[in-house]
């Protein structure tokens, strides 16, 4: 990360491009003293520290948690500030000028009033010298960071963004907030008297409901969801386009859906959390859910009983979030875009995947290993439409040979079997492969061979793995078939170097598969 210097303290250069159109405005606007431009780099350097995205998402707790730095007189890391930065006036002074600045540029990217952003930085404490209290969590992120319990999320595959924004578009709320967004075309005025949260003025809006066919509730309602969606931003006076409304209007690929996913916590607000906790579950548990699961997922939480999980699953589905199902309820594409940039944006890693089309074999395997159910259900199937067969297949299986990989061997060679692979010409060169060969050979019309060559035992052995993970008694089928081959049979399995050789050979020495073989078994072990 490229950096310089301000005062002494060494800065990322987005801040220093930051702290410098700041400066440049200021001198250009003219309507009071420039900004400290160590200040500024203070106040943005801690407020980067403290994990915000970019200098220009800025929250009222925001204000209060950069603020409890500035008390502490040093940076989240331990670092002492400079002295002349403890100037509270230059400090305070500096802060708003940021904030007008962001406000005039339309460069507050978050959907917080600029009212009452400015009204926290002129009230909030900058005395240096009080204990510095732990961060609190982004607003909104308790209940995310409750339910995930220190767990990551699984990997998730991504929807193609036109995708995405033609499920957006089908959305009723946000359609209307766009509508509201339209009507708005180049600005009104904002209410003065709306008691700490932004409104359009009483005079625009029975218009706004004789335009859109709606009630004064309702337009409410549609303002606060443009707001969150970015469709609207406003300054200390005014009601202006939002820099999301330019982007889908301009046709920007994903623009739609992500006004969308910024808009639900604001559609869903009558809810409270429970909505958002709702999604949160079915996004990390990845299939099919009762209201009574989800509830009981949550139990313990105030608040939230099996009726309120329904009402607000009924809310999600009908927002496009989340699809109905014959059993209960799954996420949809929305629903997981909507999470992943929650997550992301309280410091959640979520790794999303290559688009499926883009990824090798090694990756679509990894995914049906790690994934959700709701992304890896027919995932094999998806990867290989388009795809030369023949080729497919070899990469599938050249991406199985780890040696403990028996799950996904078990898993391709049920594909290709399926998909009639012919094991005598397509998969020809893996026939005598020390680790894939057993499992092409089972693809023979011929029937299964006996288990006695290398492959052919490293096969089995991947079968006994899947039995002695899951506490699973061998077969007892398999007694007679390899009785009379318990010589050859056991030779190979001791040669093979299989992961499970040894478990297999202290259970087949117990007996667990007759006499026969039990005592080529132990007179193996004695050698």
């Amino acid at each position: 990360m490229s950096t310089t210097t301000f005062g002494g303290e060494t800065v990322t250069q987005g801040i220093a491009s930051a702290v410098r159109g700041c400066l440049d405005w200021a001198r250009d606007a003219g309507t009071g003293p420039v900004p400290d431009a160590d200040a500024l780099a203070l106040l943005l350097t801690a407020h980067l520290e403290l994990g915000a995205p970019e200098p220009g998402d800025w929250y009222v707790d925001d204000v209060h948690e950069v603020a409890r730095v500035v008390r502490a007189g040093a940076r989240p890391d331990g670092r002492r500030h400079p002295g002349a930065l403890r100037d509270t006036a230059v400090l305070r002074s500096t802060w708003l000028a940021w904030c007008d600045h962001l406000v005039d540029q339309g460069g507050l990217v978050s959907d917080e009033s600029p009212r009452r952003l400015r009204s926290a930085i002129e009230e909030v404490d900058l005395t240096v010298g009080g204990d510095r209290e732990p961060a609190p969590a982004p607003a909104g992120a308790e209940p995310l960071l409750d339910r995930l319990d220190g767990t990551p999320p699984r990997p998730v595959a991504p929807a193609e963004p036109s995708d995405l924004d033609d499920a957006a578009r089908q959305c009723r709320t946000l359609a209307d907030a766009a509508r509201l967004t339209v009507w708005v075309d180049r600005g009104r005025l904002l209410r003065p008297d709306s008691e700490g949260r932004d409104a359009l003025c009483a005079e625009d809006v029975p218009a706004a409901a004789a335009h859109l066919e709606a009630s004064p509730a309702e337009i409410d309602h549609l303002f606060s969801v443009a707001r969150s969606a970015r469709l609207l931003r406003t300054t200390y006076t005014r009601v202006l386009a939002g820099r999301a409304a330019y982007a889908w209007s301009a046709g920007v690929p994903g623009a739609v859906a992500d006004a969308w996913a910024d808009a639900l916590p604001a559609m869903t607000a009558e809810h409270g959390t429970i909505a958002l906790l709702t999604l949160t579950d079915l996004f990390l548990m990845g299939r099919e859910r009762t209201p009574r699961q989800i509830t009981a997922a949550y139990r313990g939480r105030d608040g939230i009983d099996e009726e309120r999980v329904r009402v607000a699953l009924e809310l999600l589905a009908d927002l496009k979030a989340v699809h109905r199902t014959d059993g209960g309820f799954r996420i949809g594409r929305l629903g997981d875009h909507c999470v992943v940039r929650r997550l992301r944006r309280v410091g959640v890693p979520v790794r999303v995947t290559r688009a499926i089309t883009d990824m090798d074999a090694h990756e679509v395997l990894s995914l049906i290993e790690e994934g959700r159910p709701t992304d890896t259900g027919d995932l094999l199937h998806r990867w290989i439409e388009g795809r030369d067969p023949d080729t497919a297949a070899g990469a599938l299986l050249e991406a199985s040979t780890a040696p403990g990989a028996w799950h996904r061997r078990r898993n391709v060679t049920e594909l290709l079997a399926r998909l009639g692979v012919d094991p005598e010409t397509t998969l020809r060169p893996h026939l005598d492969h020390p680790v894939l060969g057993g499992w092409v050979r089972r693809l023979r019309a011929t029937g299964e061979e006996p288990p006695t060559s290398r492959p052919t035992a490293w096969a089995l052995l991947d079968d006994y793995a899947v039995l002695v993970e899951a506490g699973l008694p061998l077969p007892v089928r398999d007694r007679e078939r390899l009785s009379p081959h318990a010589e050859h049979f056991i030779r190979s399995v001791r040669s093979s170097d299989h992961p499970a050789a040894d478990t297999v050979l202290d259970r087949l020495a117990d007996g667990e598969l007759g006499l026969a073989l039990a005592r080529a078994a132990r007179r193996a072990r004695s050698v």
